[in-house]
């Protein structure tokens, strides 16, 4: 079995991602959440800054965009519930960020 890679496995969504509203969404997804593949411990979940997560999903549609046409598009830190869904199936769930000892803050899940 392949070590878990987030970004790697994020590339299955490819053709899900050409849908507009999707892309905000993942986007959004990415945005002040971690992701955790189920056989990792939570020091290695994925999160990355909200340029770098427009960056990739503009590159992953192929169309021509960058960071900008989704950076600050929108809900930033929540998760559509088909995003969530779909990262599932791929072996990952969402976990908040934890500050300097601070509460977590819930992720909220929201319906299209």
């Amino acid at each position: 079995m392949k070590k878990p890679n987030f970004k790697r496995d994020l590339w299955k969504l490819e053709f899900r991602i050409q849908d507009d509203s999707y892309a905000q969404a993942l986007y959004a997804a990415l945005c002040n959440v971690q992701w955790l593949h189920y056989s990792q411990e939570p020091k290695n979940a994925y999160g990355c800054t909200w340029r770098y997560a427009g960056g990739l999903v503009a590159d992953m549609r192929d169309k021509g965009e960058n960071y900008l046409d989704f950076y600050c598009s929108g809900n930033e830190g929540k998760v559509r519930k088909d995003v969530k869904d779909d990262l599932l199936v791929l072996g990952y769930k969402p976990i908040p960020y934890v500050f300097d000892n601070e509460d977590p803050v819930e992720i909220e899940i929201y319906e299209d």
